[in-house]
């Protein structure tokens, strides 16, 4: 880097000036050129390993193979950052530096299977749902190679030993520190605000929920409860059905906003809870909150918590005088009642099992073939809350179904009453857009249309 930073701007000759800087990083070269390590040549079915290396200026990595305990290096490849790229992120510039490995090394990358050494979450980056842009588009580059990850041990070369450190000390201290304030400018701007209001009356009860989004955008709730509750009740019932809310938006740090003093105090313990249904009440709302990763709860005057208080009172007289846009719910049991729960059948192994092992545990079958295939087929995929979606890039993501229930909802708009029993492209692009996705969807198409005519 001193030579490279000293040739910038030397188009004339006038411009070049030599500095002891240059001179000590000269000879620095000349003595890793005298001692130059030898390379080996990988022999067919063997396994390599790859090192990687990043500093402020400048990616590198090393190909190696394990022989008799030994690491041996095959071949290094290096390349200083351009423009934008010296403002990636630490984890960024090393799965960059795997790129530009398996761009370079491509021939070794097709005929070997490869280990990347590293004590960094390369794995997990390139596989999290919320990987887009250069990510998503590395993450597709490298998916046709046989790639594993594995943690850096120690190093059995002097090679490799003399390979410059993951990350330097510097470099990993402000990477540490811009990530801590990153993370915490992002909690205090990714807290949901909800507003809640219960309201009982001789008419009824009802409740009024406001949830504000990270973007602003306001989700407005009336609720009317077929049950008699008191008060208190009614603002517990409120909090409850809010934080359900919540959880089904996916938001995880909230919080809540109420004008009972009784509830506030309550759930945050200042308050004991004598009665035998209160406590029930905390202990629900508790049982919720500890699956978010921050909760708050206030207690604000009614005059700043109007609009719930009015949505509260609407839902418990009349729900005709809501407006349209208003989304209306009735509640027909308290949320503290016990709710019988049917047992559940065992999940049989399906085409989605060995993804979802790869995806959640990093597991993959023992055959190699379809390890092959299930490693190359993963970033197509994504689990969320525990279910399997297949990403679109220019479509809405698709849910993954097994093959059985992929029938029943091919049957669903292709016959019946309402049936236009469609050929089998329209039958599966009717599918696709219903959000429902399994392989062999045109395939059962094409089966069920045949069943059909015949």
């Amino acid at each position: 880097m001193p030579l490279f930073n000293m040739l910038k701007g030397c188009i004339e000759k006038n411009n070049f000036k030599w500095t002891t800087k240059a001179e000590s990083t000269l000879q620095e070269i000349k003595k890793v050129l005298h001692a130059l390590p030898t390379l080996a040549s990988p022999i067919p079915g063997e396994v390599l390993q790859v090192y990687l290396s990043t500093s402020k200026d400048a990616i590198s990595s090393v190909l190696t193979v394990d022989r008799q305990g030994r690491q041996l290096p095959v071949y290094f490849v290096s390349r200083a950052l351009q423009g934008p790229e010296m403002n990636y992120p630490v984890i960024e510039k090393l799965v960059l530096s795997l790129v530009y490995a398996a761009r370079r090394l491509r021939r070794y990358f097709q005929a070997h299977q490869i280990e990347i050494l590293t004590n960094y979450p390369i794995k997990q980056i390139l596989l999290k749902p919320e990987t887009s842009g250069r990510l998503a588009k590395w993450a597709m580059d490298l998916g046709e190679h046989d790639i594993t990850y594995h943690p850096r041990a120690s190093i059995k070369g002097q090679a490799q030993a003399d390979f410059l450190l993951e990350v330097p000390g510097e470099l990993q201290q402000e990477a540490t520190k811009a990530d801590n304030q990153v993370r915490s400018k992002k909690e205090d701007n990714q807290r949901w605000t909800l507003y809640t209001d219960g309201a009982s009356s001789k008419e009824g009860s009802g409740a009024g929920l406001i949830l504000t989004s990270l973007m602003g955008e306001e989700l407005t709730c009336a609720l009317r409860f077929d049950f008699h509750t008191s008060n208190n009740e009614a603002e517990y019932e409120a909090l409850l059905a809010g934080l359900r809310l919540v959880v089904t938006m996916g938001a995880e740090r909230v919080t809540a906003l109420t004008d009972s003093r009784l509830v506030a105090n309550q759930v945050t313990w200042e308050l004991e809870t004598k009665d035998k249904r209160m406590e029930k009440y905390v202990k629900a709302v508790q049982q919720i909150t500890s699956t978010l990763k921050s909760f708050e709860i206030k207690q604000i005057s009614r005059g700043s918590n109007k609009r719930a208080d009015a949505l509260s009172k609407l839902a418990s007289t009349c729900l005709r005088h809501l407006s349209k846009e208003v989304l209306v719910e009735v509640l027909k049991e308290r949320s503290i009642d016990e709710r019988q729960v049917n047992s559940l059948s065992i999940a049989q192994p399906n085409w989605m099992t060995p993804i979802i092992d790869y995806l959640q545990h990093g597991i993959l079958p023992d055959d190699h073939a379809v390890a092959r295939k299930t490693r190359i087929r993963a970033p197509q995929y994504a689990m969320i809350k525990g279910t399997l979606y297949r990403k679109g890039h220019t479509a809405p993501w698709l849910k993954c179904t097994d093959g059985a229930a992929g029938k029943l909802a091919l049957k669903e708009p292709h016959a019946g009453s309402a049936g236009a029993h469609e050929g089998a492209r329209a039958l599966t692009g009717k599918v696709l857009r219903m959000g429902l996705y399994w392989p062999d969807i045109h395939q059962d198409a094409v089966e069920l249309t045949r069943t059909c005519m015949e």
